[in-house]
């Protein structure tokens, strides 16, 4: 597929997948609104944040993260745009009807070879073809094009287009948020006034390329890191969510304990036309039933992360799960009952696997059990970007995003004791303030927030004390722990070296038949993260 990247349309792209009653639309006609702005992170990459960075995490590490965000300079270029065109086959029958047809809001089915208008709110300059929620599109428009005629891509509107609702801009079906019809209606409506023909400047393409999801991977004999030591057969993985973190963080420390095979990323130009040929690439969100892996990466939205873990543990494979692994009371009741049958999850906390807690153990003598422990920590996140998909009602708080980090590891540490009691409040600007109380005595103190600045990233303080000990963590990197006037300890880590270490202790696991994390322990967390976040929500009010 073509997509319009810089001002060029670029082939190669793969097409975005039709699931839940999604709508792969041919467009005739592509107008240009305005750029969405908000959605992702954007480095500006200069020489002093670079320095920090690297004076932080290393060369490597930067390496890394630079080439990555390079790599999503495309994907940060994301418009409105309003449009007519030609519905095409789907992948699948969408969920509407016995037919396998989807309805467009008036209630018209949205069958193939209908003359559609449609508005795609968070997407590319131009694009050959295009999946739509039924919601964004409309049968029956009163402009028209001929359903075998070109692409014309109009960069900007002739007219002037309605007052776009900001909830339109940016939104998407997996966000969660209301949908006003009346939004979509007024620029469907506006295209009868905008559309009385071609201009001199539109941009004409003629769609010839085949609809294409897949990507298979270059079938060749396996390398040596497809074979274990003991000379057998790695597991197999697929790996869904190809973002940022999975870029720096999963493919490069997975795939010397993990075959590595294939790549879900719902989408194409987050995956790009320069693919690595070892890998299957796939746009479809779901597992693929004619190439079944033993392990499941889990790692896209934070709500699709249950879902895909329990269809991965149905399956009997092992599910990997990045943080947070639930965000809604039902999947993680479902999800406790198949561990309790067997089946294998790993949570991909990374505080557990920091060299500093070796250290804090010890000088705080926690294996004593003879005072409890006080844990204490600020964390000054980076703020959002207004249109993030962190922000989105299905991804719920970042009490469940982030703040389950420093809640897993206070209960981590103290063996998942039961909750004595929990508090929770939020400030006007958006700080968390949390109190936690286990049976055990010990207490932890949370403050989460995003004011303030950063030269690179998340920042923290945490301290941690028992039996007369003092533990102070900043940055996750500077270690000290003193008793009265003496220096016990100190020590400093590089933060990211948690990362290879947890999929290093978590590959071994899988691979030895070990077993994942009990139910006990997911319930744990997940169960306390969910209840402070339903009262955090409360006492923030609406909006």
């Amino acid at each position: 597929m073509r997509i319009l990247v810089a001002d060029r349309w670029v082939d190669g792209y793969l097409d975005e997948t039709t699931v839940a009653g999604g709508v792969r639309i041919r467009p005739t006609l592509w107008i240009t609104l305005f750029p969405v702005d908000g959605q992702y992170f954007v480095r500006a990459g200069g020489p002093r944040e670079l320095a920090a960075y690297t004076r932080e995490f290393g060369v490597q590490a930067v390496a890394r993260k630079g080439l990555s965000r390079l790599q999503e300079r495309g994907r940060n270029r994301r418009h409105v745009a309003v449009g007519l065109g030609v519905i095409l086959p789907p992948d699948s029958p969408g969920p509407s009807d016995a037919r396998g047809t989807s309805s467009a809001p008036g209630g018209d089915p949205l069958t193939v070879g209908t003359t559609v208008a449609f508005v795609a709110p968070a997407h590319p300059a131009g694009m050959e073809r295009v999946v739509l929620d039924p919601r964004l599109v409309r049968t029956r428009p009163r402009a028209g094009r001929a359903p075998d005629a070109p692409l014309v891509r109009r960069a900007r509107p002739a007219t002037s287009p309605p007052d776009v609702d900001d909830a339109l801009i940016g939104w998407s079906p997996a966000s969660g948020a209301p949908l006003d019809p009346a939004s979509v209606d007024r620029l469907v409506d506006w295209l009868a006034i905008e559309w009385q023909g071609p201009r001199r400047d539109d941009q004409l393409l003629r769609a010839t390329s085949a609809v294409a999801t897949r990507a298979p991977r270059r079938q060749a004999p396996p390398d040596t890191r497809s074979v274990t030591p003991a000379g057998g057969r790695r597991p197999t993985a697929a790996l869904f969510g190809l973002g940022h973190y999975a870029k720096t963080q999963v493919v490069p420390h997975v795939r010397d304990h993990l075959d590595l095979i294939r790549i879900h990323e719902v989408d194409p130009v987050q995956i790009g036309t320069r693919r690595n040929d070892r890998f299957t690439f796939d746009t479809s969100p779901l597992p693929c039933p004619d190439e079944p892996t033993d392990v499941d990466l889990i790692a896209g939205f934070h709500h699709t992360h249950a879902p895909l873990a329990l269809a991965t543990l149905r399956r009997g494979a092992v599910a990997i799960v990045e943080k947070p692994v639930v965000t809604t009371e039902a999947d993680l009741d479902e999800l406790e009952k198949h561990l309790d049958a067997g089946g294998r999850l790993f949570a991909c906390f990374q505080r557990r696997y920091s060299p500093m807690n070796a250290w804090l153990r010890a000088d705080l003598r926690l294996a004593d059990a003879t005072e409890p422990m006080l844990y204490s920590a600020v964390v000054f996140e980076e703020p959002l970007p207004a249109r993030h998909w962190y922000r989105w009602p299905a991804s719920r708080s970042r009490l469940v995003s982030n703040g389950c980090h420093w809640i897993d590891h206070f209960l981590w540490l103290n063996d998942f004791a039961p909750v004595r009691r929990q508090t929770v409040s939020v400030a006007r600007g958006g700080t968390y303030t949390v109190y936690v109380e286990l049976a055990n005595d010990a207490a932890l103190s949370l403050v989460l927030t995003s004011a303030g600045g950063s030269r690179y990233g998340l920042r923290e303080h945490t301290e941690l004390r028992a039996n007369g000990v003092t533990v102070t963590i900043v940055d996750g990197a500077r270690y000290t722990a003193e008793a009265g006037s003496r220096l016990l300890r100190r020590r400093r880590v590089n933060r990211l070296d948690a990362y290879p270490a947890m999929y290093r202790d978590i590959c071994t696991r899988l691979v030895t038949g070990a077993p994942g994390d009990t139910a006990r322990e997911i319930r744990a967390t997940a169960d306390l993260t969910l209840r402070l976040d339903t009262a955090a929500t409360a006492d923030a009010g609406p909006g």
